[in-house]
This record gives C-alpha cells, sequence and structure tokens, in this order.
C-alpha cells in the first residue's frame, strides 16, 4: 500500500468486530470510525456514528465496509459511492436483483471502486481447487456436491435472519458463499437452476436444496440447513473431475482428502494442495488400477499410476479466516491504487450467485414439500 486508508465500520456485531480485529494488523488501514445501532464500550480511538448516513458524508472515510442485514446493503453502499467512498458489502450483494444492478450501475456512474466479501476465493485449499479448474490438470470438472448443516441455536423464530424481506432467505443469506465457490470453478455459465423446500415451521425457512446445471457439462448440488444442534456442525464439499475427487472439510476449509489418477505432470499439482501427504490405499479399488491410458466419457487420458493423500493447512479456523478477509481488503485496495488491476470478488460475481440463489429459492417455494411431512 502507499497510503493510508482509513475505513468506516457499518455494523458492529460479532462480524463486524471480527473484521475490526482482522484488519487492525495491517499497515496502511485505519479503522476511523464505527457505526452501530448500540455504542460499544471499546472504541479504540475510532468515532462512533449513531446514523449511517453521517459516517458515509464524513471527509474522513475512504472507504465503507458494510456488515449489516442483506436488506441494508443497496442503500447503504450506493449513498456511499455517491459520496465519493469506496466500498466492500459483505454478502449478499442485496435480497434482489434490481438492487444488485443498482450498486453496480452506481459503482460504473460514480468510478468507485467496489467489491462483495467472497473469503472463500481467497482459502489458500479452494485456490487451488480454482487453478485446477482453470488448467484442466485432472480433466473437466464435472460435479460439485456441497452439504452444509449449521445451528439454530442463536437465531430465535423472530430474528432478522428468518424474516425473508430481511435476509432473502437461507439461500441468499448464506448458500451464495458457495454458489460463488461452484461459480468461479465452472467454466461455462447457469443455465439451469431448481430448488427444494421442506422446513419446519410455517416462520422458518430453514432446509432448502439447490441443483445448478452449467453450460459446460458441470451439476452442483446443494443442502443447507439451519436445523442442527451447535454440536452438529458440519460443512462438507465435494468436488469430482474426470481423473481426481477432492473432499473438503469445514465451511472455512482447513483439509481434506483426495483420490486421483496421475502422470509425471499431474502429480506435481498434488503438492499444492496445504500440506498434502500420499497415504497408503490400502486393498480396493484403488490398489486395483492398471497404470495406462485412462478413457473416461470416451477421452483418452495419460495415466501411470493411482494416489490418495490427505492434506492440511497448519493454523487454526480464526486465522485462516482473517487471512481471507484481510486479502479481500488488501484486493480492494489494489484495485483503489492501481485502476487496472482487476478484483477477484468484483459486484459481479456477486450478481451472479444471488441470480441463482433467488432463482433456486423461487423454485423451492414453488415445489415446498412440507406438508409431505
Amino acid at each position: 500500500m502507499t497510503a493510508i486508508h482509513p475505513i468506516g465500520l457499518i455494523g458492529y456485531g460479532g462480524f463486524g468486530q471480527f473484521l475490526r480485529r482482522s484488519w487492525s494488523v495491517l499497515n496502511g488501514v485505519n479503522i476511523r470510525a464505527i457505526c452501530d445501532a448500540i455504542k460499544p464500550d471499546q472504541l479504540a480511538g475510532a468515532v462512533f456514528f449513531a446514523d449511517w448516513r453521517e459516517l458515509v458524508a464524513s471527509p474522513e472515510i475512504e472507504i465503507v465496509a458494510i456488515a449489516t442485514p442483506p436488506h441494508t446493503h443497496a442503500e447503504m453502499a450506493c449513498a456511499a459511492m455517491e459520496a465519493g467512498k469506496h466500498v466492500l458489502i459483505e454478502k449478499p450483494l442485496a435480497t434482489n436483483l434490481e438492487d444488485a444492478r443498482r450498486i453496480i450501475e452506481t459503482r460504473d456512474r460514480t468510478g468507485r471502486v467496489a467489491a462483495v466479501d467472497y473469503v472463500l476465493r481467497f482459502n489458500p485449499v479452494l485456490e487451488v481447487v480454482f487453478d485446477w479448474s482453470r488448467s484442466g490438470e485432472f480433466g473437466p470438472l464435472r460435479r460439485v456436491v456441497v452439504e452444509n448443516y449449521a445451528q439454530d441455536e442463536t437465531l430465535p423464530p423472530d430474528h432478522w435472519f428468518w424474516n425473508p424481506e430481511l435476509s432473502g432467505g437461507i439461500l441468499v443469506e448464506h448458500a451464495v458463499h458457495f454458489i460463488d465457490v461452484v461459480n468461479a470453478c465452472a467454466s461455462g455459465e447457469p443455465v439451469h437452476t431448481e430448488g427444494l423446500r421442506l422446513q419446519r415451521t410455517p416462520y422458518q425457512e430453514d432446509r432448502m436444496m439447490l441443483t445448478t446445471v452449467y453450460s459446460d457439462g458441470l451439476i452442483a448440488s446443494q443442502y443447507h440447513e439451519f436445523a442442527r444442534p451447535r454440536v452438529f456442525e458440519h460443512t462438507s464439499l465435494r468436488f469430482v473431475f474426470d481423473l481426481a475427487q477432492l473432499d473438503l472439510e469445514g465451511w472455512i476449509p482447513l483439509g481434506g482428502r483426495i483420490r486421483a489418477l496421475t502422470n509425471a505432470r499431474t502429480r506435481g499439482a498434488l503438492t499444492r494442495l496445504p500440506g498434502f501427504q500420499p497415504v497408503d490405499p490400502g486393498p480396493g479399488p484403488l490398489a486395483r488400477v492398471v497404470p495406462g491410458p485412462a478413457y473416461i466419457g470416451g477421452h483418452p487420458y495419460d495415466v501411470d499410476d493411482v494416489l490418495e493423500g490427505v492434506f492440511a493447512i497448519d493454523d487454526s479456523k480464526e486465522a485462516v479466516y482473517g487471512a481471507s478477509l484481510r486479502a479481500v481488503l488488501l484486493d480492494l485496495i489494489e484495485g483503489i491504487e492501481n485502476p487496472g488491476h482487476l478484483l477477484r470478488t468484483p459486484l459481479e460475481a456477486g450478481l451472479t450467485s444471488l441470480g441463482i440463489a433467488l432463482e433456486a429459492t423461487r423454485s423451492a417455494r414453488e415445489r415446498d414439500l412440507s406438508a409431505l411431512r
């Protein structure tokens, strides 16, 4: 960074506080102002605003970070850019396409730099998956499966999370993270999306599925449930290439397992996974693979070995999450300092994932199976 970048943070709940802790270690970044409904006990030198409009209007602020409920994002982001600020918007970009497009139009008209906070694009494990998808080292990506089980212990029935007017619903408020991961892997465009819903109560849309088909033949399926005790919270992601199957654990993936058909070139690709260690597959299908050409879907591949391995980032979830949040902000600042820089989490990524989430939600509500319980 070539200058000090003063930031105003709107929304100072648990996530807003984590943003501040994560960013405070960066040289050249100064959390100058905070806005929230309740004034925090400790401001550590930041100015407090009770009204976000006053923060946006402050000449002391260059970047506005928005960490508030989804239905507020469009108004705040557009007002900030109209006031000459750059913006970082927590996902989702908005709760409807009209507002999302209005944010993009305001960015284009004002010339401000704006990004959506898709932290998973900066996760070290997923960065390898994105590279493999682009390079085709293990063949095309054919399938992605996401299973997400989240707790609802801190989400009482009157929480804004359950109000679709405020949150957009769980596929908009939460699943867009994983929809964006799939979009970042796909070489084609989404051509079909459908959803399914089975909820426990009339006022909690808490169990939903979605499937998206892409023009490159990729089929992605996701299940999102906010109905579990905290002890059972779990997220898994499976990526199926022609020559490899990668299984990740955690919504902030820290490690997992891979099985792959390899040759001299692709064996090196496996070592890009953090902490990769080969393991003995033991008796079973992998042990019986005969080296030689592999034909998958009629396509020949040069294969001379089969490998299974595990990998893990040698750090905590909080540390990896914080590092990814710093990377998102630094990418935005790079766009501010160097106008030719292409943001890794542009608003267009937020628009695409929001469109899929909204279409899946519409389809799920039409195909509600709750009455079958």
